[in-house]
């Protein structure tokens, strides 16, 4: 079985507008949603044995804060430029280019191909299977042996966190 954390980046800061699109840091919110997510993934026992992650600022501020939180080693991180130049397709790439011997894998990413992506895997067609909000995690799940063979309609969402909800429980 085969087990994909999506995770859309946390809150960005809109406050320096002459700023690049990609060099967008964290928002005060993001910085302490993306740690709070890491303790998450840490004490539910949902860390994934390799993260792929936009190398734009603020997804690869999540992921860094991301991994603090849930204690993990930053060698399980590589960037990938598809994950925010891409499309779709490119992230179905990234799953199925991931190695069998590992069965939970992350991908860090953005709106809306995150949504676009996640809806794919579980099986919608024209419509977001859902809505994700910055740092939201969800979990999709395939009965697939092989990460080739994970494709449209092969997953299912097993499970979805949202930073609003953690703050309510965790803190």
């Amino acid at each position: 079985m085969k087990q994909i954390l999506l995770l859309r980046h946390a809150k960005s800061s809109w406050a320096d507008d002459s700023l690049d699109d990609f060099d967008r840091p964290l928002a005060k919110r993001g910085i302490k949603d993306a740690p709070r997510m890491g303790r998450f993934i840490r004490e539910s026992s949902y860390k994934p044995a390799v993260i792929v992650s936009s190398p734009a600022a603020r997804a690869r501020q999540t992921t860094e804060l991301l991994v603090e939180g849930a204690q993990m080693d930053q060698e399980v991180i590589s960037w990938q430029k598809d994950l925010y130049f891409g499309s779709v397709q490119d992230y179905l790439n990234t799953v199925t280019g991931m190695t069998d011997d590992c069965e939970r894998i992350m991908l860090v990413g953005h709106n809306p191909l995150m949504e676009s992506f996640s809806g794919i895997l579980a099986g919608a067609r024209e419509q977001v299977a859902l809505r994700m909000p910055t740092a939201a995690l969800v979990c999709l799940e395939s009965f697939a042996n092989n990460w080739g063979d994970i494709n449209a309609g092969t997953c299912q969402i097993k499970w979805m966190m949202i930073p609003k909800v953690l703050k309510k429980i965790m803190d």
